[in-house]
């Protein structure tokens, strides 16, 4: 038996995996990857579960609006010495009795006790909805970002990349011009110590390369069972972002899920301290019971009902003290909430100057890439002809591949700072 339960998980186990690497494709989207993401994070799990639990605790304070319904049944044996009359000796006597029945409590009016607690119920599960809806736009954040830096190294290789093969030919150029006496040993020199320093970059961006790897499965809460790649989003047009600042801050402050949970929870301490003040005042309550005693078969009924009406008179001021700490509580809350709103406004108001910094730089560094190119060339014609040097080379080289990873980032910033404008606002969820 243990066997086959053994091979029973091996198999599911097995099949589980091989299904995962039949879905994955060879080139991740964006997209897939936020599917990916939302499908296997456990943070969305630990967020789910806080929902599910609020929701239960809804059920829970509306209990009291349903009746309460009880059976019970006991059979009692007794045994021992009875004393009829003190002239009499005693005798042992031994006798069973018998007890069934059904009782019932119905709260008729609480003066809103009830109903306060069901309010405050509901808001807390009300916001740990938004809670969830916050932890999966974090989870989509995450992934994006993550996927943007694993693109933007992909494409810091590919620059030093061409750096090396550039210094090859170059080296292979000096090295035919020592040859026939045209350049001296130092154009070779030059050209070797430029080759080792680029491939020491080269290490340097693969390694990276390998590092946004692991932070990007790390995002999506998921290892995949074989290689893959990420499709190039840089590859694409930049998308644009037209809307103005005012109407972005207006957005966050009526979308971002954090402030709509944060407005919930200020709501359930509000019916809370409704809840708490309302024990001051009387309750209403429905009893009934339906028995049957006796000593022996058949027993006897009996049944009672009626209504009891407690008034609370004095309890120790901790009416008035739950009150005090409910209200407090509201207080906290509100506060929390308002830090929150400065919080939020600043950070769509950061990300926003962020995403024009950065579109500014695209167009910048564009100029800047192809300057560098055109000085390349120039440096190349110039040391071709015999006129130039291979410092003036290297110079134009490492200025070319700076322009290049300029470019890059400005990409990278841009998209990045545009995610989290997107988040900063609450319209990242996809």
């Amino acid at each position: 038996m243990k066997t086959f339960l053994l091979l029973t998980i091996w198999a599911i186990v097995f099949r589980s995996q091989l299904s995962a690497q039949e879905v994955l494709p060879d080139s991740l989207t964006m997209k897939q990857s936020v599917a990916i993401a939302l499908a296997n994070h456990p943070s969305l799990r630990v967020a789910e579960a806080a929902q599910r639990f609020s929701l239960s605790n809804v059920t829970g304070t509306q209990a009291n609006y349903f009746p309460s319904i009880n059976l019970n049944a006991s059979d009692t044996r007794t045994g021992g010495f009875v004393s009829v009359n003190p002239s009499l000796p005693s005798r042992t006597e031994f006798y069973s009795s018998y007890s069934s029945g059904v009782s019932l409590q119905q709260t008729v009016y609480d003066f809103g006790k009830t109903g306060g607690r069901v309010s405050a119920s509901k808001e807390i599960y009300n916001a740990s909805s938004f809670d969830y809806a916050s932890t999966r736009e974090d989870v989509i954040m995450n992934v994006e970002l993550a996927y943007i830096a694993f693109v933007q190294f992909q494409h810091v290789v590919k620059v030093d990349e061409e750096a090396v093969t550039q210094a090859e030919v170059h080296l292979k150029e000096a090295q035919a011009g020592y040859s026939v006496g045209s350049r001296p040993q130092f154009d070779v020199t030059k050209s070797e110590v430029d080759l080792a320093n680029a491939n020491v970059n080269l290490i340097s961006a693969r390694n990276q390369v390998r590092i946004a790897k692991l932070q990007f499965e790390n995002a999506m809460g998921f290892h995949p069972p074989r290689e893959y790649t990420v499709q190039d989003i840089f590859e694409s047009t930049t998308p644009p972002f037209t809307t103005s600042l005012d109407t972005a801050k207006i957005i966050a402050l009526r979308t971002r899920s954090e402030i709509l949970a944060g407005e919930a929870t200020v709501h359930a301490d509000q019916s809370l301290i409704a809840a708490a003040w309302d024990q001051h005042l009387p309750s209403v309550l429905l009893n009934g019971s339906y028995t049957w005693n006796g000593f022996d078969f058949p027993l006897l009924s009996q049944w009672k009902a009626g209504l009891t009406f407690t008034v609370p008179v004095f309890e120790g001021f901790s009416v008035s003290s739950q009150v005090e700490e409910a209200q407090a509580t509201a207080d906290a809350a509100q506060s929390s909430l308002d830090l929150l709103k400065e919080s939020v406004l600043l950070d769509v108001e950061q990300n926003y100057l962020s995403v024009k910094e950065a579109s500014e730089r695209i167009v910048a560094s564009q100029k800047l890439v192809t300057e560098s190119e055109e000085n390349l060339r120039l440096a190349e014609g110039r040391y071709n002809s015999g006129v130039g040097s291979p410092i003036e080379i290297t110079d134009a080289q490492v200025s070319l591949s700076n322009a290049r990873i300029t470019y890059v980032q400005a990409l990278s910033d841009y998209n990045s700072f545009l995610i989290r404008l997107r988040h900063a606002m609450g319209i990242i969820a996809q």
